[in-house]
């Protein structure tokens, strides 16, 4: 299969598609947790190298929990809601369900819901704007490093990747938190979607 070169203005329209569809994502979690989220802007990354995604979600430490769906439909791939632990104790704190016992039960329940929230409100956004239906899997969670939540939920290796962090701040005596909104399609797929977005 020939592998698609992505130029210039096709990694700004692959931004621009972060921006949207991981912006209206971001606000659902905030509308969900109840806290007002704020958002870096989206990295797009064409053309990364076998491990480099891991790697990357490594930085956020060595324990992580993550949720991820499978995209479905003209956006085809992968998209994971991903925290270091800490932080995914606080946002399930937010939702009412501590993980006072671990991760089972309800505290697990809580971060699924989150990340179905995170890619319904993402492929409602980008359906959109692309004028296409988009779907999404049911939740699946994982816990440990960048690699083993990678391996657990992403079927393939990938070289493209769009990255939004997202955060808030201590307030009310609430602890602050961050994570990131990390979203893998494939690239034989981007190159027809991207057709749909006039970002000339």
């Amino acid at each position: 299969m020939t592998r698609h070169v992505f130029g210039p203005g096709e990694v700004d329209a692959l931004q621009e598609l972060a921006s949207v569809g991981c912006g209206r994502a971001i606000t659902a979690l905030g509308k969900l947790a109840r806290t007002r989220l704020d958002m870096d802007v989206p990295e797009a990354w064409v053309g990364a190298e076998r491990g480099a995604i891991a790697a990357f979600l490594g930085g956020l430490g060595q324990d992580l929990v993550a949720v991820g769906v499978k995209l479905e439909g003209p956006l085809e791939g992968d998209l994971l809601l991903a925290l270091p632990e800490r932080d995914a104790e606080a946002l399930a704190a937010l939702l009412g369900f501590p993980p006072e016992d671990g991760w089972r039960g309800m505290a697990e329940s809580a971060l699924l819901e989150s990340g179905n929230i995170v890619g319904s409100a993402f492929v409602s956004a980008v359906a959109a704007l692309v004028g296409e239906k988009l779907l999404l899997s049911i939740p699946s969670f994982a816990r440990g490093s960048g690699r083993e939540c990678v391996e657990r939920l992403v079927a393939h290796a990938g070289s493209v990747a769009l990255a939004t962090r997202f955060s808030c701040a201590r307030q009310d005596g609430r602890g602050a938190l961050e994570g990131l909104i990390l979203v893998m399609p494939e690239p034989e797929r981007i190159a027809k979607l991207l057709k749909h977005l006039d970002l000339r």
